[in-house]
């Protein structure tokens, strides 16, 4: 294995469990001789041999080992002579995953320009919800304890991070005339029209409420502000210029509070530097995280330009049509510089859960009560490694105008997260 690719599965392993170690004193290597000994791998390519993947259990759950095809029954065992064996290539195997490698070679994208969740390794073998690598990094611990007879300590406790994007905020009475008019009640549509002048109908002109409800939970949360308002690519960016009043009173107040303001990278600024570095200027040069609208993420240009950027904090990295891991990993991490064979500076936060992909027809289509379900499950994933788990809730889904329900889901979540002792960090507190 190259030594850069073992270096950064350690960096993450430590990520994960907020600790530091002194790798060298734990000979761990392929080699027979090494006290923690990694099995060679079989293949380097899981794609193209899916249906050879062995697959094993660890704490109760089937995993796929990605780069070996037959497995003992037994993970790890020791050796007469004192040597820790695990019995697969889990160094190599979690370098694969994190580093995102499968969005390198394949070459397809959605008309969005977006690596999709059906051509992923986490689809086809249904692992999506499931973070492998923490798994790894579970059977990695507990050799070096079985090696060692002394516990790794972690510091890392379950956490939680609740984010919303905001790209509309002023359109919401031209969305319910455009509604009307799709049904072919033009009376109705005449009558909003007219009625808006007198009584304007503003739904999700609600960021003040969020912001209340969120703190009377305790919880801290980071809003996502386009800072462009106009198309790109036949694409719409924000329904608000960044200087409105409205939004420039928002921006105020979130400022003196705990939660906050973070970049959401207009569209296509996650090929360019320059133009996210305008974006972040349009907001603020503190701000320290981003995530690209509509989750654009190109793996051989957007870490560049992130770190080009001087972003500190990225969460784009979820899949647009499934809740779950797309780096099968369930707490921040640092994605790998393919060209300079390291690992970027900035962190990464996993993007898990967003409302419209629950909901969407075309993603995975559930009515809220199904969500709920959905959504526990996934974390009940987390909470086995004190993962943190990273939620993503548009202000156009906390108003009573169409989306009630979810906005109760919402509610409803926050409060069964309060009750599984999560403890809510914006992106920067995550630092």
């Amino acid at each position: 294995m190259n030594r850069t690719h073992l270096l950064y599965f350690f960096r993450n392993f430590e990520l994960a469990y907020a600790t530091k170690l002194n790798w060298a004193e734990y000979n761990i290597g392929y080699d027979h001789t090494a006290a923690i000994q990694i099995a060679e791998p079989d293949f380097m390519d899981p794609l193209s041999r899916l249906h050879e993947i062995g697959w094993g259990k660890w704490k109760e759950k089937e995993i796929p080992f990605i780069l070996n095809s037959s497995l003992p029954e037994t993970i790890i065992e020791k050796t007469s002579d004192g040597r820790v064996k695990i019995n697969a290539d889990i160094l190599s195997a979690g370098w694969y995953l994190m580093s995102g490698m499968q969005e390198m070679t394949d070459k397809y994208r959605d008309k969005y320009g977006r690596f999709t969740h059906s051509q992923s390794l986490q689809k086809k073998l249904n692992i999506t919800t499931v973070p492998v690598v923490n798994y790894y990094f579970d059977i990695l611990k507990k050799a070096i304890e079985m090696s060692q007879n002394v516990p790794i300590d972690s510091h890392r406790v379950f956490s939680g991070t609740v984010t919303h994007d905001i790209d509309e905020v002023l359109s919401g009475w031209k969305h319910r005339i455009r509604a009307s008019l799709e049904k072919k009640d033009y009376v109705r549509a005449c009558f909003l029209g007219i009625s808006q002048v007198f009584r304007p109908f503003s739904p999700w002109k609600n960021l003040q409420q969020i912001a209340a409800y969120n703190s009377s939970k305790g919880v801290h949360s980071t809003f996502f502000f386009l800072p462009r308002n106009n198309k790109q690519d036949s694409i719409k960016n924000a329904d608000y210029p960044i200087a409105h009043p409205y939004i420039a009173n928002q921006l105020e107040s979130l400022k003196k509070s705990n939660h906050e303001i973070g970049v959401h990278g207009s569209y296509r600024t996650h090929d360019i530097a320059n133009e996210l570095i305008a974006d972040r200027q349009q907001i603020s040069l503190k701000t320290v995280s981003n995530r690209f609208h509509f989750l654009q993420f190109d793996l051989s240009k957007t870490p560049q330009v992130l770190a080009s950027s001087k972003f500190a904090i990225d969460s784009t990295l979820g899949f647009q049509e499934h809740i779950g891991f797309r780096n099968s990993i369930c707490t921040p991490f640092y994605l790998y510089n393919f060209e300079q064979d390291s690992p970027f500076e900035w962190m990464e936060v996993p993007l898990n859960v967003m409302d419209c992909t629950l909901e969407f027809e075309e993603y995975m289509g559930l009515s809220p009560e199904r969500a709920l379900i959905e959504i526990k499950n996934l974390t009940q994933e987390i909470i086995k490694f004190n993962g943190n788990i990273c939620l993503n809730w548009h202000n156009t889904y906390f108003s009573e105008y169409e989306k009630e329900a979810w906005k109760n889901l919402y509610k409803e979540l926050i409060d069964w997260l309060i009750e599984q002792n999560c403890e809510f960090k914006t992106l920067r507190e995550l630092l």
